[in-house]
């Protein structure tokens, strides 16, 4: 049934297991196509304006890496910076049908930096790279690739991102990741090219330890934890912090305008 998938993960989340319940989708990903770091530029996709306008150096957008993810997750973030800073964000190959997957993190890093090289041409400079959840770990990769090709961005923000975790304590999935999990089973339930996306990525990621990057980082945390979860842990390389109104789902929603100003003002060396 085209539902499976879906059906699957529902009921794992419903039983508390949600480790366990992204087995399925993550062995069907690996009988999708894929691309290698020589097909990684044919698989990106060009970034997709959310603001234009301002004087300040262009915001390029990372989606996270749930079922639901995509540039649609900044449009609020991008109302609000309109004539501040243009705005951009890229998509994640993969998660439409009959799109191939990387077949490596170093494919999908290849592909997404070559979508920012793109937005930094189009812009005439170097941009921000922003990330929001498990996507500032891609921004975060990307920044890396840049960085020893001597093209860094400006700045990398990370949105609420937790420290990646490894082997046994990845299942110690938190609440965020569990409501993440339930969301996608739910409302993706009858997109199974989404649902094995989400699980490739976080596959991809699975041993994936962040290095420091040679410009400034911005970490914007979530004012209020998720209930039964505790607030993300401190990101362990050198960074500025800001808090923001919110949790981590509302912070980019009910709460985008307090948001993008805190980001803008940081970014732009207000106090």
């Amino acid at each position: 049934m085209p539902d499976s998938l879906g059906a699957l993960l529902r009921t794992a989340c419903a039983q508390g297991r949600s480790w366990d319940g992204m087995a399925l989708p993550t062995i069907a990903a690996r009988l999708r196509p894929v691309f290698d770091r020589a097909g990684a530029p044919g698989a990106a996709h060009d970034p997709i304006p959310l603001a234009t306008g301002g004087a300040g150096a262009p915001l390029v957008c990372v989606p996270a890496l749930s079922a639901l993810s995509g540039p649609q997750e900044y449009a609020r973030l991008g109302v609000a910076l309109r004539g501040l800073r243009p705005v951009s964000a890229v998509r994640h190959p993969g998660f439409e049908a009959r799109e191939a997957l990387p077949a490596t993190l170093d494919a999908l890093v290849t592909a997404q930096a070559a979508a920012v090289r793109a937005a930094a041409a189009a812009a005439g400079g170097p941009v921000v790279l922003l990330g929001r959840s498990a996507g500032g770990w891609v921004a975060h990769a990307v920044a890396e690739r840049l960085a020893s090709e001597e093209a860094a961005p400006t700045a990398v923000v990370l949105v609420d991102t937790y420290p990646p975790v490894h082997g046994d304590q990845a299942r110690a999935f938190p609440a965020m990741a569990s409501d993440m999990l339930r969301q996608a089973a739910e409302f993706a339930a009858t997109d199974p090219a989404r649902l094995t996306a989400m699980a490739r990525y976080f596959e991809l990621f699975a041993d994936w330890t962040p290095t420091p990057v040679a410009c400034p980082t911005l970490y914007v945390r979530a004012e209020d934890p998720l209930p039964d979860t505790d607030p993300a842990p401190k990101w362990g390389l050198p960074h500025t912090e800001v808090t923001v109104a919110g949790n981590h789902f509302t912070l980019l929603e009910h709460h985008a305008h307090t948001t993008a100003q805190a980001i803008h003002t940081r970014l732009t060396g207000q106090p």
